[in-house]
């Protein structure tokens, strides 16, 4: 892992009280230190709401020259990739209300401006959405119709579509270039079965879905209750499997902050998410990142709902590892395996998921579908898998070997907590 410092400021640039103090000390972005951060930043989500923030409060200078220019050229580029993409969902769009379907746009542009203030300054990969089970097999004609492919239809679960590509991915693309291929994953409900966590949640979203416009494009989205809740899970699906985008956090400290004296929102949330002790610690864990990454208060009826689930190794991990394992590059960090036993309570399921962490799957380090039509191209794409997983593999080997060191942190942090005592709060 790069300097940790550079990462901190930038993190505090972008708290809910900003401090800018150390974006001076950026490493020079012509140094192999400073191509690192920048990637860092592109992949954290970060960088185009860091020059957006910079840019609101006038301390543009606050930065050298080239990271201006670095920074602004990937906002012009984004830009212009959101205003394709938003195209392509009102195309989409037409296409699904064609074949009779009500479908919800999930996270993506319909996150702003609550959790962002401009649809523009997010990264976004895909299209997500939501639709009635009975209604999988006409959204998938409507998909057909737009060009999209998929290999299986799951119609109780997530489906991905794509379209073909012959572009072989490698570390030197832009991120906020316009898509070579897209892709949409349709979905039956806003969380994907899951043996290790059987997180309950609300099935009639669909039903309370409004209408959103981003920049003139209208479409369903979900309610406000409903979208903090998939956020929340969302981000917490992802640390599962190791990495998570800060931006997704931040988004959601946005929210919070938005909305933090709207009592009845976080009642009705509440309601939404229901009462087990697992969505309980879900939150507990994800507000608990919020609060100590961007200095976000949490509003109280989140707090008072997510007290009892704010145990001590929860709270030791949040207070001693939680930093460290949010900004690890990616494709991140183990460190979170400590705190399995909060989240899946029988040992059985448990040793699975270790097993699935420490050995991943093949599907867990793939470049996604590539069509190859030459064998020049085929052999491209050969080496550029091979390349990903060696990366992947390299770093997961040395997360591995520094495990027993951590374990060992780990029980120090957790005898310090239990001699501090806390309160329960995040």
């Amino acid at each position: 892992m790069i300097d940790s410092s550079p990462k901190g400021a930038v993190l505090a640039a972008l708290s809910h009280e900003p401090d800018f103090s150390g974006l001076p000390a950026l490493p020079p972005l012509h140094t192999k230190a400073g191509c690192a951060f920048l990637l860092w930043l592109d992949r954290s989500g970060l960088a185009l709401t860091l020059l957006r923030q910079l840019q609101n409060h006038h301390l543009t200078h606050h930065i050298s020259e080239p990271w201006r220019q670095a920074l602004c050229r990937r906002q012009e580029d984004n830009f212009a990739r959101t205003r394709d993409m938003l195209r392509e969902v009102q195309h989409i769009n037409a296409a699904l209300f064609s074949f009779g379907v009500t479908a919800a746009l999930l996270k993506g542009f319909s996150l702003s401006p609550d959790f962002c203030d401009d649809a523009s300054l997010r990264h976004q990969v895909d299209f997500d959405f939501l639709v009635a089970p009975g209604n999988v097999s006409a959204a998938a004609e409507a998909l057909l119709s737009c060009g999209y492919f998929t290999s299986s239809l799951n119609t109780s679960g997530e489906t991905c579509f794509y379209t073909p590509s012959q572009h072989i991915p490698s570390s030197s693309d832009s991120l906020y270039a316009l898509q070579h291929h897209r892709q949409v994953d349709l979905h039956v409900s806003i969380w994907e079965p899951c043996a290790w966590l059987p997180v309950q949640v609300p099935q009639d979203c669909l039903e309370l879905a409004q209408p959103h416009n981003t920049n003139g494009v209208e479409y369903l989205g979900l309610c406000r209750e409903d979208k903090f809740l998939l956020q929340v899970l969302h981000a917490f699906r992802h640390s599962f499997r190791s990495w998570i985008r800060l931006s997704w956090l931040l988004e959601i400290s946005k929210f919070l902050e938005n909305h933090r004296q709207n009592v009845s929102l976080w009642n009705h949330t509440i309601i939404r998410a229901g009462h087990a002790r697992l969505t309980k610690t879900i939150f507990a864990f994800v507000l608990g990142l919020v609060a100590r990454l961007f200095q976000t208060s949490i509003p109280l009826p989140l707090r008072s709902w997510t007290a009892e689930a704010m145990t001590v190794p929860l709270r030791a991990w949040l207070d001693y590892f939680a930093f460290d394992w949010a900004i690890s590059d990616w494709p991140g960090s183990l460190n979170n395996l400590f705190l399995t036993a909060e989240f899946i309570p029988d040992t059985g399921l448990r040793r699975q998921y270790w097993r699935s962490r420490l050995l991943p799957r093949k599907a867990h380090a793939s470049l996604g579908p590539v069509a190859t039509t030459t064998p020049r191209k085929l052999l491209q794409l050969q080496i550029a898998r091979f390349r990903y997983v060696a990366r992947r593999a390299a770093v997961h080997l040395k997360d591995i070997v520094a495990l027993p060191r951590q374990q060992l942190r780990w029980k120090r942090a957790l005898a310090m907590s239990r001699r501090l005592g806390f309160d329960g709060n995040c």
